[in-house]
């Protein structure tokens, strides 16, 4: 009930502040009786009559037909609220959906259900379907605000190519691999090219967050600020990075630990930053999801129409199943997604850290870290960047 609470909301947000002839679209697939919520219902059936009689549907003309102070409020949250209707039909599907299985619950005969199937038919939205010439000649024309975002990492650009606004990326690996790791120095090097990053981390407090990402900067043994055995000079050193280069970095992190989809979207529909990190996907609150795969199933489409609403990379860590423990390679290969669900199939790109002497310290050195590109929807898949890990620090950099 909650989600589709937050569907009616979103709908109802876009048909108060949107262009015309996005409210013409709404109007036309749905109607007062498939809300839930009596003010969403209210808000639609004050607009559909607005529309019909040719007057303008905006905040004020709806605002003079509600009866209270309170109804004004939310209507005035419901277009402050409002940023992109680029999911209005992921919103219109799921609002049918909900009210077609109530109505077809309800039915007593078949001449009802032939009703409801009538009604159906009625809502089919024939918008999806474009002619393939339809805005072909804007294609080389770089779109407003377009940001171009990179690692920093050539090895890592060379495969990943660049990060653009709507990319869901899933950065995955097995415990111990490094991923929180690769993720600060990600941060870090995107941070340091002039990138605004927001961090919702609910794994790590500020205070972490902030020493792992200052002793990997600064080259500061992060073991011996934990032990608070640092010296005179490392600890010169820890200051003088938080005075100098911290000062030039701009990023956000979240201190809400218990942080659902909804939440990420509302501040980033807020929030100035150019791209969102993640850390993790299985700790996020918010779903009624039965399974654990049904919940991360559902997270993941949330997160991917997240990161198109926002319009920004949404990096997001994840953890592997145990099923790689029993292969003779430990290198992780897609279908290793832990409660994978529809992760591989929602994700633009999907990305393993991985430490081969964690698993074959005889064979390989300690200090090698993989960054694998697994699946790519913009570049060749299943390549690999080679990158040196120090442990001491919680650095990575190139090996070349």
């Amino acid at each position: 009930m909650n989600l589709l609470h937050d569907y009616e909301q979103e709908i109802t947000s876009m048909l108060v502040a949107s262009q015309k002839d996005m409210q013409e679209v709404i109007l036309g697939q749905l109607n007062k009786n498939m809300f839930i919520n009596r003010f969403f219902a209210k808000v639609f059936d004050i607009a559909e009559l607005l529309f019909n009689s040719g007057k303008e549907v905006n905040f004020y003309n709806i605002a003079e037909k509600l009866s209270n102070i309170e109804e004004k409020q939310d209507l005035l949250a419901l277009q402050e609220n409002f940023i992109t209707n680029i999911n209005y039909k992921f919103y219109i599907d799921k609002i049918h959906n909900a009210y077609f299985d109530r109505v077809t619950q309800s039915a007593t005969s078949f001449d009802d259900i032939e009703k409801i199937q009538r009604e159906k038919e009625k809502y089919t939205d024939t918008s999806i379907l474009l002619d393939i010439t339809y805005n072909a000649d804007k294609l080389l024309v770089p779109k407003e605000n377009t940001r171009l975002i990179r690692t920093g990492y050539p090895s890592i650009d060379k495969h990943l190519g660049c990060m653009l606004g709507g990319d869901f990326i899933v950065l995955a690996g097995a415990t111990g691999m490094g991923k929180t790791c690769m993720m600060i120095n990600l941060i870090a090097k995107i941070a340091r090219q002039g990138y605004k990053v927001s961090l919702y981390s609910l794994e790590m407090s500020l205070s972490q967050i902030q020493n792992r990402l200052i002793c990997s900067q600064a080259s500061i043994d992060a073991s011996k600020l934990r032990t608070q055995t640092l010296n005179e000079s490392e600890k010169d050193e820890y200051i003088n990075y938080i005075n100098g280069f911290l000062q030039t970095l701009s990023i956000k992190v979240c201190t809400d630990y218990e942080i659902a989809v909804k939440k990420i979207r509302q501040l980033e529909k807020k929030s100035n930053s150019d791209i969102v990190f993640l850390d993790y996907m299985g700790l996020l609150s918010g779903s009624n999801a039965k399974t654990s795969y049904e919940r991360v199933s559902e997270i993941s489409r949330e997160l991917k129409l997240t990161a198109m609403e926002i319009n920004k990379p949404l990096v997001a860590l994840n953890q592997l199943s145990r099923a790689f423990a029993n292969r003779q390679d430990k290198t992780p290969i897609l279908s290793d997604l832990r409660d994978s669900g529809k992760i591989e199939q929602d994700a633009d790109t999907v990305c393993f850290v991985h430490r081969p002497a964690y698993f074959e310290p005889d064979k390989y050195r300690s200090n090698d870290l993989r960054f694998i590109v697994a699946k790519s929807r913009h570049t060749e898949g299943n390549k690999t960047a080679y990158l040196y890990y120090d442990s001491v620090t919680q650095s990575i950099r190139e090996r070349f």
